[in-house]
């Protein structure tokens, strides 16, 4: 549990708050002993980190109970965006946010990263991301530090197996469309030249050809996603997206050609069909 968690657990929240007061604490200290009579583990430090915000950084932490992407993370809430309408505009310096976030929410948010990354769950990491000005740069650090690695694995899979005879589920994730978008947070030099070694390995003869049927087009197609420093690098990974959706559009069109009538025939042949049944009874009548 972290000190947002507790916030939320006590009812604190309201509506345009300016700030906190000595009911406040008296809230937090009661429901820590409600939380700690269900788990011994807690923090016990965890109440008066709490009450410290409220005295001494009041305004980062009404700032984060009414930014809907913070709060919904360090509450593990979702609430949707009415809960954060409000007609009281908090403004508080971005450095002032990260140091806050550094000084009391950074274990839980590290945790987070370590867990989705090994997990391949870039998606969700990407969501948080939409608030990456207000995260404190540590954190960061080691998250691009946790992406860079991901791309050094493969790399090291395909020099220690180039075949990819075995072992290629473990790399799936380079087929993720979401993998190269966060990646892109943290694109550098460094990561372009993994980024184009494993182009280069994935799409040479050296691959086991299932395994390259497998992987190169879809890696290829979320590939596209990465925005790389180099320019070079960018234009090769395009052309081959495009090479690929050009080849898939004629196998679309001769399918289509070949495949039988099309809906417009069947249609015409619908209503020259009724036309003669409509003759015929009418001869009959007569």
């Amino acid at each position: 549990m972290n000190i947002i968690e507790l916030f939320e657990n006590a009812g604190i929240y309201k509506e345009n708050r300016s700030g906190f007061s000595t009911d406040d604490s008296e809230k937090v200290r009661k429901q820590f002993e409600i939380e700690r009579s269900q788990n011994p583990n807690l923090d016990p430090n965890l109440a008066e980190n709490l009450i410290v915000a409220f005295n001494e950084f009041p305004k980062e932490l009404l700032f984060i109970s009414n930014n809907r992407i913070l709060y919904n993370f360090f509450s593990r809430k979702n609430y949707s965006r009415n809960r954060f309408i409000t007609d009281y505009s908090i403004s508080v310096n971005e450095e002032n946010i990260k140091s806050f976030i550094d000084r009391f929410l950074s274990k839980d948010l590290d945790t987070f990263f370590d867990q989705n990354i090994a997990q391949n769950k870039f998606d969700v990491i990407d969501d948080l991301l939409n608030v990456k000005e207000y995260l404190p740069q540590n954190s960061l650090d080691n998250l691009s530090q946790k992406v860079s690695t991901k791309l050094d694995f493969v790399v090291n899979k395909l020099d220690e197996n180039p075949s990819l005879s075995s072992g290629a589920e473990t790399i799936e994730f380079i087929k993720y469309r979401s993998f190269y978008t966060l990646l892109s947070h943290f694109r550098s030099a460094e990561n372009d030249k993994k980024i184009r070694a494993i182009y280069s390995k994935m799409s040479g003869s050296i691959v086991n050809a299932g395994v390259r049927n497998e992987f190169l087009e879809p890696m290829v197609s979320s590939m596209v996603n990465y925005k790389p420093i180099d320019y070079e690098l960018s234009n090769t990974i395009r052309s081959h997206k495009d090479r690929i959706d050009t080849a898939k559009d004629r196998e679309y069109s001769s399918s289509s050609s070949s495949g039988g009538m099309s809906t417009w025939s069947i249609v015409v042949i619908i209503i020259v069909v009724l036309r003669l049944i409509l003759l015929l009874a009418r001869l009959g009548r007569a």
